[in-house]
């Protein structure tokens, strides 16, 4: 176990890493000392576990919102058009048979509207899902659609563990253009961003997938939407495969 620099408190939550951990009493724990009152740096620090109670805790605590009520009307800024995703959610439906009360997961969900490939499947088919954006315009514009789904404002990320990256956003597809691992380019980045006054790279949390599924309480998905530019692969590789069932991505 690596030596903590904080005192015997922390050295005894950080003791239970690869144990069942309480959760609520870790991060309460934590944000009680005066010393140490950042349980997200200390999930990315430690590199906690993706099925750690802390991290499922500091998700649900910190980072979910729950799906706006059935009752809700939605508020899209074209509420005529029935489909946007350009034909894709079509394609998808028909090889899943045009299912209807589905679980979607659309990573890369913009604003909740803009060729959503989950939009129809939620509003006509009664699909639920998890949308995940880290661009903070589009997903701020995502919150105010009334999906029916959970959201997130998180990156997925390319480890078992939770990390931080900078993002960039200087167009709307966004781009990572590093993990932070102590690197000074990282801290470069940021630092040029805030010298020169600019909102477009900025740090965003990113959580593992499976972590994600867990805060929500859902492991079997029926259709799994990612587009991140170009870190695919890699947060593919930190599925545990056996743990979870996804018909379709």
């Amino acid at each position: 176990m690596r030596k903590l620099p904080y005192g015997k408190t922390h050295v005894a939550i950080a003791s239970t890493h690869r144990f069942n951990c309480p959760a609520t009493m870790a991060i309460e724990t934590l944000e009680a000392t005066s010393k140490y009152k950042k349980p997200k740096k200390y999930a990315n620090t430690f590199e906690l576990e993706q099925d750690h109670p802390c991290v499922i805790h500091l998700i649900r605590k910190k980072f979910l919102r729950p799906p706006a009520s059935r009752n809700l009307p939605y508020q899209m800024s074209q509420p005529t058009l029935v489909d946007p995703s350009d034909g894709q959610s079509q394609a998808i439906l028909r090889l899943l048979r045009n299912q209807t009360n589905g679980f979607f997961i659309e990573c890369g969900a913009l604003d909740g509207e803009y060729l959503s490939n989950t939009l129809y499947m939620e509003r006509a088919l009664n699909w639920e899902g998890i949308l995940i954006e880290a661009d903070q315009k589009a997903f701020s514009q995502l919150t105010a659609r009334n999906r029916k789904a959970y959201s997130l404002p998180v990156c997925l990320s390319t480890k078992p563990y939770p990390i931080q990256v900078a993002f960039n956003v200087s167009s709307w597809s966004g781009s990572f253009i590093m993990e932070e691992n102590r690197s000074e380019m990282f801290h470069e980045e940021i630092r040029k961003n805030d010298h020169e006054n600019s909102n477009t790279v900025y740090k965003v949390q990113c959580f593992p997938l499976y972590s994600i599924l867990l805060a929500v309480g859902k492991t079997e998905i029926d259709f799994f939407g990612l587009d991140v530019e170009g870190s695919e692969f890699k947060i593919l590789k930190t599925i545990p495969w056996h743990k979870i069932d996804i018909k379709r991505d």
